[in-house]
């Protein structure tokens, strides 16, 4: 099961996309003991959480990518919430409305085996997004990093399942172009140390067969929940599949 909670933000302070990792800070306090001990020595993250400013708000959207975390994390913790203190900065942030939303990973599936997706697919990176090679920070949307990062944390949320294989990772890339772009590069501050990263949009295009192309879209569909890259716990990778087809 996949969960997304949106929380409506009222501040008297000034908040940015940069404080996300203040309020994984807070979510981590918020939690049960038990299960942050669990989380900290398994080093699993089955959950997102990043900050987003849209019509004039800002709204905390906290995603959870198995029943437990659904449970314990947005259920007992976050659902009835009616503020959040941000420690560091002595902030305390009222949350004025919520919105959940919830899909299973077989509804996930049946959208893969069932749908006409469009090959063109157009994704926005909503916050900080970079990937790790080799040691090195990667702050621009290589597809290989993209459909590898994105199928990884699938595995690490589902693991009753396989879905890293290699051959259908090099045909998801061998199939795939991006053909339209409007990125720019930022930074994402982290403990004093700044992560080269990008936000923006692009526009790809699937030349593969049409289970290819369903399944690139599934795996986007998932993105939404799981952000992509690295440091997603933190609030960088958010990513949203926009409607538009990419179209000239």
């Amino acid at each position: 099961m996949l969960g997304k909670l949106e929380l409506k933000l009222k501040s008297q302070e000034e908040l940015s996309y940069q404080m996300a990792s203040l309020f994984h800070g807070a979510l981590m306090e918020l939690l049960p003991q038990e299960y942050g001990d669990y989380l900290h020595l398994s080093q699993l993250h089955p959950y997102t959480q990043h900050l987003e400013y849209r019509g004039e708000n800002w709204y905390w959207i906290v995603c959870a990518l198995n029943k437990e975390a659904v449970q314990t994390i947005l259920y007992q913790t976050l659902f009835q919430l009616e503020s959040i203190t941000i420690k560091k900065k002595s902030q305390k942030i009222e949350i004025v409305q919520r919105n959940f939303s919830e899909i299973t990973y077989q509804e996930l599936m049946n959208h893969f085996y069932e749908s006409d997706s469009s090959p063109y697919i157009q994704l926005h990176f909503m916050t900080p997004t970079a990937f790790k090679q080799k040691g090195r920070y990667l702050f621009y949307p290589d597809i290989r990093c993209i459909f590898q990062s994105l199928m990884n944390k699938y595995d690490s949320a589902v693991r009753d399942e396989i879905m890293v294989d290699e051959d259908t990772l090099e045909q998801l890339y061998e199939s795939s172009q991006i053909i339209r772009y409007d990125l720019k590069s930022v930074s994402f501050e982290l403990e004093g140390i700044k992560i080269p990263a990008f936000i923006g949009k692009i526009t790809i295009k699937m030349y593969g067969t049409k289970t290819m192309t369903n399944f690139a879209n599934m795996l986007f569909e998932f993105g939404e929940y799981s952000g992509v890259g690295i440091k997603t716990a933190l609030g960088m990778g958010c990513i949203k599949k926009l409607n538009d087809r990419g179209r000239k």
